[in-house]
């Protein structure tokens, strides 16, 4: 018996300290395990294929005040990741790049070149100042990120690899840029109000493209343009659609993005002063001559992907504010791949004309219970109301559209005559254009279509914040990415595509959510019936009064036919309002016995399988022993 206790005592002595030397080794190996579904934390085909294209050799010059004892465990953490992720690009680049590391102390050359290169420091709230960021130089190119933000550690690979890609390129895409909205910022048009912000899709996009802002008077498109960007265009002129026209039929890449009615307009000088109220856009002749249906008066909305929104009486879901999942997009095409989170307001609805020849292929489609609404009424009606009014029309619909074949010229005749300036009676002739009139393109070619604006606007698609003094952006959701994607897709490098399309760590209810649009749904049919009623017993109530003679009295005497009709109404509402009660109710109550249910099986489900294992083991155990022992017998 002593002997088999001594055993025991030794094998269990044995067994610490195996784990502790395991602890140990592993504790000072630069290993990890990704178990993430999307492996976020994996270096991505798309980082490694920019790496091995690398042509000379790369320095990443890595500032981090590490010496710095009132650094917060977050922050030291998650240098260590920084560190380890850039220590991954160095081991990948086969000798191209070359990582240094610093230590920016006050008062030494290091912070001196810290600050020379951009890096920007943080002050911690004891006072003392923290250096956290990088710079990569290649040849006389450097670009620098300043600060790394815990915040956007999902996006921590994104940010380098298009830093690397930035620095290694010698000859960017030019993007031709046409617009009627001011994008770019600027000082203030009326005196007391802020000056307008530059978009953040614009900044990102010239990180690592060349755009120009091309004037509204241009008359031919420049065949060096790798891309047309085209967005809101209001009021175009037809030399200027000319342009446009004949730069697609000599086979230049195009994405166009009209809308029925462009919030971002809005925040524009003009409509602000009242000079300019119409803010939709369109281009009637082209998109007709791709074989295109676009109403330009029609917003398109859906239940199914409804948005929550504050109205001011509650929340509910509002059909046109979309917010998209996976499931609505394309996954096979690269431009929508891997997005997860959309949202689009207030958008129009794209379509094939039944008389096109083109090839139209949806990217971002609605479905069976989307509706068109006149886009007038979104700028008078209450949401609940338009929701109410939304109705299913069972007709397709797209967002996002990709269009495609040989196209025809919009313009048969040739460049539209240039048309007289006011007060101008014999307009000088214009030069003559570079190309020859073409009728039709001689090669199939392609234009991406949106019909949304304003999902790329600051204000639908990044977050803006302070974080120690730092003024960080943070995405809200796929929006940017999606054109970011985009342009890559037609005019730059896909590598940068696919890891910034790497799949998302949040993971919605979507089965909640479904229970919500559900019950919204009925909800909105109670009210409806409530306000259909009320109607009726109001227009009843109105003919009494003009039978009676008492219409436009000051005073009015009821009848009891009026007041026995006004108490069956007050009963109906209050029978009403208790069953719109009821519907939340059960909302809530089968929102909550979903929640529990899932935090019950989170808590029990994992103790409980171990649980059955370890019995399952020592069972197993156990008869092997006695087997043993009656053999032994």
């Amino acid at each position: 018996m002593m002997r088999n206790w001594s055993y025991n005592s030794l094998s269990l002595l044995l067994l610490l300290l195996s784990l502790f030397a395991v602890n140990l080794v592993f504790a000072y190996l630069p290993m990890r395990a990704d178990m993430t579904s999307e492996k976020l934390y994996t270096i991505s085909e798309g980082t490694r294929k920019i790496l091995s294209e690398l042509k000379d050799p790369l320095r990443i010059k890595y500032y981090f005040s590490v010496s710095n004892e009132e650094l917060p465990p977050y922050l030291k953490n998650y240098a260590a990741r920084v560190q380890e992720v850039l220590k991954e690009y160095e081991n990948l680049s086969d000798g191209q790049i070359t990582l240094e590391i610093f230590d920016p102390k006050p008062d030494t050359d290091e912070e001196e070149w810290a600050e020379r290169y951009g890096i920007s420091s943080v002050t911690l709230p004891q006072g003392t100042r923290v250096f956290f960021g990088a710079v990569i130089l290649m040849l006389d190119q450097e670009m620098a990120i300043p600060f790394f933000d815990p915040r956007r550690e999902r996006f921590l690979e994104y940010d380098l690899t298009q830093a690397v890609y930035k620095v290694s390129q010698t000859d960017r895409s030019k993007i031709g840029l046409l617009t009627t909205l001011n994008m770019s910022g600027g000082p203030a048009m009326i005196p007391g109000q802020r000056p307008s912000e530059k978009w953040v899709f614009l900044s990102e996009m010239e990180k690592t493209m060349e755009l120009v802002n091309l004037p509204l008077d241009t008359e031919e498109i420049s065949d060096d343009i790798s891309l047309l960007l085209v967005i809101h265009p209001k009021e175009f002129g037809a030399r200027l659609n000319y342009a446009i026209d004949q730069f697609v039929l000599r086979g230049g890449k195009v994405i166009m993005m009209v809308d029925p009615n462009g919030r971002a307009d809005l925040a524009s000088p003009m409509n602000q002063m009242g000079r300019q109220p119409n803010i939709s856009s369109d281009l009637p002749e082209l998109l007709k001559a791709w074989g295109v249906d676009y109403d330009v008066s029609k917003v398109a909305g859906d239940t199914t992907y409804g948005t929550p929104v504050n109205t001011g009486s509650g929340v509910m879901r509002f059909p046109m504010w979309m917010s998209f999942n996976a499931n609505a997009l394309d996954q096979e095409h690269p431009v929508t791949t891997q997005l997860e989170n959309l949202l689009f307001v207030e958008a129009g609805a794209l379509g094939k004309n039944k008389d096109s020849e083109y090839e139209f292929t949806p990217l971002l489609s609605l479905t069976e219970k989307s509706g068109m609404l006149d886009a007038f009424m979104l700028r008078f009606v209450q949401p609940s109301q338009i929701a109410r009014d939304l109705k299913p029309d069972q007709q397709p619909k797209a967002l996002i559209a990709r269009v495609s074949g040989k196209f025809k010229s919009a313009f048969r005749e040739g460049q539209p005559a240039m048309e007289p300036k006011e007060g101008e009676k014999n307009p000088e002739p214009a030069e003559p254009l570079k190309h020859v009139h073409l009728g039709e393109a001689s090669e199939a070619t392609s234009v991406l279509l949106f019909s949304d604006i304003d999902f790329i606007s600051d204000d639908f698609s990044v977050q803006k914040m302070n974080f120690l003094g730092q003024r960080i952006i943070q995405p809200a959701n796929d929006n940017l990415n999606l054109m970011l994607n985009a342009l890559e897709h037609l005019s730059g490098n896909e590598a940068l595509m696919s890891i910034r399309s790497r799949g998302q760590s949040s993971r919605p209810f979507t089965q909640v959510q479904a229970m919500q649009v559900q019950a919204q749904m009925k909800f909105q049919d109670q009210e409806s019936r409530l306000q259909a009623t009320l109607n009726q017993v109001q227009k009843q109530l109105n003919e009494l009064l003009e039978s009676s003679g008492n219409k436009g009295k000051s005073e009015v005497i009821l009848s009891s036919e009026m007041q026995a009709e006004i108490k069956r109404f007050r009963k109906e509402e209050r029978q009403t309002r208790k069953k719109l009660r009821e519907v939340r109710k059960v909302l809530r109550q089968d929102i909550e016995s979903l929640g529990n249910r899932l935090t019950t099986i989170n808590m029990l489900a994992v103790p409980l399988l171990v649980g059955i294992i370890g019995i399952f083991f020592y069972r197993s155990r156990t008869q092997g022993r006695r087997s043993k022992a009656g053999v032994q017998s």
